[in-house]
């Protein structure tokens, strides 16, 4: 639609805009259907995005430690942070203005107005984060594997209150994406099975993870997003390499799994619900893989 692959979007905090960020430095905010470009002042890959639902900044992170405020007048500046890595993910506390912020090898820091404080969070690859309601607890999902043969932990749980991430849950799954319930007492994870190459769907208590029905070789779900004041999650797949399956967008009920949209040739990267679950935002291109670095 944009002659650009994008990889992470996000509603603003009025649900009248949606931020689309990807390759090459790009930013887009989309309003009443027409895109604006947002000039970044970068050209690095931009991964993820994610608003502050309090004032309408939005934080973007993308390759080698690229991490960019965007205020309410769009006027976007650095965020200086002590790495090179790429960074994967961000995400705004539910009702503070402090955000978390993850990547490769570990990468994991508190942004807020106080600064940037650098989190010990191991080796793996850091894939998503979803702040837990009500709480000031954010989980954190990893690959499974440090380096090769180094075991890791897949979800890691993050206090604000102590600074600290720790090890919650082990296993064979590298688990790409997480998003809490808006009651608080559930959590769905999506990966994939680094053995049998199964895509992974599991549910989360806050203690254990316990898997839900799906088997779908090499098609892997990669993002999740739990539609505010109802029980639906919509949950989004891609592929590891393109002509072995389809980006399907599938809606779970705590009780079913049902495919709503479904293309050969397009393969998911994220997927939100507006903040009044209205509307259902997903972005996906022909070029979007599991495993891009």
């Amino acid at each position: 639609m944009f002659g650009q692959n994008f990889r992470g979007l996000a509603w603003s905090s009025l649900d009248d805009g949606l931020f689309l960020v990807g390759n090459g430095g790009r930013v887009l905010k989309v309003q009443d259907g027409k895109p604006v470009s947002i000039h970044s002042g970068t050209s690095h890959n931009l991964r993820a995005v994610a608003v502050n639902a309090s004032d309408g900044a939005a934080i973007i992170v993308g390759n080698a430690g690229t991490a960019l405020l965007v205020d309410q007048n769009e006027n976007v500046s650095n965020i200086a942070l002590p790495t090179f890595e790429n960074l994967r993910a961000v995400a705004w506390h539910r009702e503070k203005s402090m955000a978390l912020l993850a990547g490769n090898n570990g990468a994991l820091f508190e942004y807020s107005h106080d600064g940037v404080k650098t989190i010990d969070a191991g080796r793996a690859n850091l894939r998503d984060i979803s702040w837990r309601p009500k709480s000031d607890i954010a989980f954190i999902t990893s690959n499974c594997f440090a380096e090769e043969f180094i075991p890791s932990s897949n979800l890691f749980q993050y206090n604000s209150e102590t600074n600290s991430a720790t090890s919650i849950n082990e296993g064979r799954v590298d688990l790409l994406g997480v998003d809490w319930k808006q009651n608080g007492e559930l959590a769905v994870v999506v990966g994939y099975d680094v053995v049998w190459h199964n895509g992974f769907i599991g549910t989360f208590d806050g203690r254990s993870v316990s898997p839900v029905e799906f088997e779908s070789k090499n098609v892997y779900p990669v993002a999740v997003a739990w539609k505010p004041s109802a029980g639906i999650a919509a949950i989004a797949t891609a592929t590891s390499r393109a002509g072995i399956g389809k980006g399907t967008i599938y809606f779970w009920n705590e009780g079913s799994l049902n495919p709503v949209f479904a293309d050969s040739e397009f393969y998911f990267s994220d997927v939100a619900w507006s903040q009044h679950g209205e509307l259902l935002a997903a972005v996906a291109s022909t070029e979007t893989r599991t495993f891009n670095s």
